[in-house]
């Protein structure tokens, strides 16, 4: 069973998951685990330093996860049911009761030693150890909007359900709405809840695991969010022996039908039966549920943008997109191991206080200068913007005039948030080379210096380079047409620089980098695409035209081949 029990914690996504997130909570399994082998070799050898590992495992326990603090009660449930079942355990002139409770005392004291320092911050701060689970209670009017006992009814089942019906559907914690097991395993399960309950009154293992995965649902059942996989980690690992308990229950059972001599078949064909059947009945449930472990994990959820917005991937754009710009530290991609010194960088405080995340990845903290006022200066400058309050400040310290690049930030989405939202705005400013010679130029004083084209996902990304010799007294719009074989096949008309860097701000000397993504044209391909592209005010239908040589309109729009 104990074999089995590893084999099915080892595909079972939810403990995987949880420890390749990395969180805490996923430390209580492993210290309850721990705590619960040193008791069982307590028992079975009576050896105090076994006793004294357990208490100090167990104690450890409590600095893992919130759930920790309902195991007195299993245990205490446990030690009822001990008292109650095995009439030698309560006998005080048995010797196993002596040696039982013995070392019972002695796991306690090492484990009071252990919890000493969590108690004493616990009484000098109560309100921060023992204020979450207020917050989140099933009994908080907050939670169960006036129906108290519905809403404890209702998670109850959902509770009961997780393990086979309907798991978490925090992407956090779960690949959302996936129960515990699959379908074989979670078979096997309520076999072996079957099994645990029918020697539940003459077996003291059986009776531990039923008794611990009972109460250690509690968390989770009284709180919010029913079920919740963090909450209900203490479950783990003693609930994987439930489907070991059937998967076990039915080698058992094989094994008894293949014994018969009323089968017809000789010995020696049961015993090939045997080789070839009772392995293939462990074997195929445990890599069943690999599969589907590895099918859920790696595939759609790895892929899905929802995990993305769960696991903050905007904030962790943003501290790449710093690294980057700073040439150190990691930029997404790879380590940047370069010299910050000649580059600054602006970050509103918005980003700064609200994405801890952020405060970690940054490699040269000393190089971020936190907040919205500065001096425009001669050095490459990146300025990050939180884009739902006046993010105009950014000009202020940028170079002028300025060679700008704007790029919208990663989008993000909290547990709350209906919708996504992008999560910053990055203004790239250095000081332009005024030699760069001009491709054409357009009425109003605006040059065109070049256009680059490259493949993205089915579209490709369009960089339109301008400057500006010339203040324009209104915004325009930049319309971009796609053309195959003279054609238009898809177009992408937006504000210049996505509308953080309109027209009507250009300065004379400025070169603005336009970006523009074009969808649903698949690959370019030369010789065949050409990009047609200009400005013009939707509104009043006015352009800006292409000037010959002479100075004069000669077009509405630019015409470039795309590649060759």
């Amino acid at each position: 069973v104990g074999l089995l029990a590893a084999a099915v914690l080892s595909v079972t996504l939810w403990h995987v998951h949880l420890s390749r997130v990395g969180f805490r909570a996923v430390l209580l399994p492993l210290f309850i685990a721990l705590a619960v082998w040193q008791g069982a070799r307590g028992v079975r050898t009576g050896r105090w330093s076994h006793w004294v590992a357990a208490g100090i495992l167990y104690g450890l326990s409590a600095y893992t996860y919130s759930a920790a603090r309902v195991t007195p009660v299993a245990l205490g449930i446990f030690a009822l049911y001990t008292w109650l079942a095995r009439p030698a355990v309560r006998s005080p002139r048995s010797p196993l009761g002596q040696r039982l409770w013995r070392g019972v005392g002695l796991a306690i004291l090492a484990a009071l030693v252990t919890l000493l320092p969590l108690i004493g911050y616990t009484l000098r701060f109560p309100e921060i150890v023992l204020g979450r689970p207020e917050q989140v209670s099933v009994f908080s009017a907050a939670i169960h909007g006036g129906d108290p006992w519905g809403t404890l009814g209702a998670h109850v089942l959902r509770t009961l359900g997780m393990f086979f019906v309907r798991g978490d559907r925090i992407w956090r914690h779960n690949v959302p709405w996936r129960p515990v097991f699959d379908p074989l395993l979670g078979a096997a399960f309520i076999v072996g809840l079957v099994v645990g309950l029918r020697q539940f009154g003459r077996n003291v293992s059986a009776a531990f695991v039923v008794i611990w995965t009972a109460v250690m649902l509690l968390p989770t059942l009284l709180a919010e969010d029913a079920p919740h996989f963090l909450r209900a980690v203490g479950v783990l690992p003693v609930a994987t022996l439930l489907p070991a308990m059937g998967l076990d229950w039915l080698l058992e059972r094989a094994r008894r039908l293949l014994s018969r001599r009323t089968l017809a078949t000789t010995p020696s064909s049961r015993t090939r039966i045997a080789r070839f059947l009772l392995p293939t009945l462990v074997a195929v449930p445990i890599l069943f549920g690999l599969g589907c472990t590895a099918w859920a994990y790696f595939g759609e959820y790895a892929h899905h943008p929802y995990t993305g917005y769960w696991f903050e991937e905007g904030a962790t754009i943003l501290a790449g997109r710093v690294n980057g710009f700073l040439g150190e530290g990691w930029d997404g991609e790879q380590m940047q191991h370069g010299d910050p010194a000649d580059r600054r960088v602006y970050l509103d405080p918005k980003l700064w206080a609200d994405w801890p995340q952020v405060r970690f990845l940054i490699a040269a903290p000393d190089a971020i200068i936190v907040g919205t006022e500065g001096e425009a200066g001669q050095d490459a400058v990146a300025a990050f913007a939180w884009p739902y309050a006046d993010w105009k400040w950014v000009l202020s310290v940028l170079p002028a005039p300025r060679e700008l690049t704007v790029e919208v930030g990663a989008p993000s989405q909290g547990d709350r948030d209906t919708q996504p939202y992008t999560t910053y705005v990055a203004f790239y400013g250095a000081t332009p080379d005024p030699a760069i010679p001009a491709l054409a130029h357009l009425s109003g004083g605006v040059e065109y210096l070049g256009a680059t084209v490259t493949p993205a996902g089915d579209g490709v990304r369009v960089r339109l380079r301008w400057r500006a010799t010339a203040p324009l007294p209104d915004d325009y719009t930049v319309f971009l047409h796609y053309l195959r074989d003279g054609e238009p096949i898809a177009q992408a008309d937006s504000h210049a620089a996505h509308g953080y860097y309109p027209t009507g701000d250009w300065q004379p000397g400025d070169i603005v980098n336009d970006d523009h993504f074009v969808e649903g044209v698949g690959g370019p391909i030369p010789g065949r695409d050409v990009l047609r592209f200009g400005f013009w005010q939707p509104e009043t239908g006015a352009v800006l035209h292409l000037l010959d040589e002479a100075g004069n309109p000669a077009a509405d729009w630019i015409e470039v081949p795309v590649g060759g």
